[in-house]
């Protein structure tokens, strides 16, 4: 009998390497958002310690354009802060869009390798009446041969 060959291998494999692939997109994505999470610890350091360096110059005297310089880069950071928070508001989405992409290939690959050992069991089931059926026709020829000789 020829060997077993899955119908779908094809398909099951393409699905595979598009799994692999958005694999590699999920990890880049979370790579970029653990980054901008980064950047945005900085900014707040960054605003705090503008934000201390004023409170101390404000305690003591401060001269209104250095107090304008202040005010005006705290703005640009806390600017930057809310940015960095919509970019990272984006990347969220792209994730989620990305995990429900995932777990339908998932889904696809299982019910495809579902197939396929329901074929398999099919193929080895069909192997196993033939071989049943070629024992049975071996002994019998072998009784009969032996009743002519």
């Amino acid at each position: 009998m020829k060997k077993f060959n899955f119908s779908l291998q094809k398909v099951l494999e393409i699905k595979e390497q598009i799994l692999e692939s958005l694999r590699m997109e999920m990890s880049n994505f979370n790579h970029e958002k653990r980054q901008i999470e980064l950047d945005i610890r900085n900014l707040n350091m960054k605003y705090a310690t503008a934000n201390t360096e004023l409170n101390e110059k404000s305690s003591k005297s401060i001269t209104v354009g250095e107090m304008l310089y202040y005010k005006m880069y705290m703005e640009n950071i806390f600017k930057n802060i809310e940015d960095k928070q919509k970019e990272k508001e984006a990347i969220d989405k792209k994730i989620e869009a990305k995990r429900r992409e995932i777990v339908d290939v998932n889904k696809e690959i299982s019910s495809l390798e579902k197939l396929k050992e329901k074929e398999l069991d099919k193929y080895k089931y069909e192997l196993d009446k033939k071989e049943e059926i070629y024992i049975e026709e071996f002994v019998s020829n072998n009784k009969i041969l032996k009743q002519y000789v």
